[in-house]
């Protein structure tokens, strides 16, 4: 067979710029058990780097995720918090009025 890889840094070669996706061309496998081995190789370094990306973006978005909901939250807290005020206002007229009209009626 006339293949090129004939040391162990050849192979690591070879290995190295498969797994990354770069794949030069300069060496490749020739025999059958070489290219069974080169289309797992393949697979594995697609499946990294899909991998690599999918972290990315998940952190990125699960960020801006997270920032929306507690703006949510926030606007949510300050809806409660005037709905509560005003109700608490509400009570307090009341009270008061309350205890006018019992002030009258001594």
């Amino acid at each position: 067979m006339h293949t090129k890889i004939k040391t162990y840094l050849d192979s690591l070669w070879w290995c190295v710029s498969t797994v990354t996706t770069v794949g030069y061309g300069d060496i490749v496998p020739v025999s059958n058990l070489g290219r069974i081995v080169a289309i797992f190789y393949m697979f594995f370094g697609i499946s990294m780097v899909s991998l690599l990306f999918f972290v990315i973006t998940n952190t990125f978005y699960k960020r801006r995720y997270d920032k929306v909901e507690i703006e949510k939250r926030e606007q949510q807290l300050n809806q409660l918090k005037n709905e509560l005020m005003s109700r608490l206002s509400e009570i307090e007229q009341k009270q008061a009025k309350c205890i006018d009209l019992i002030n009258h009626l001594r």
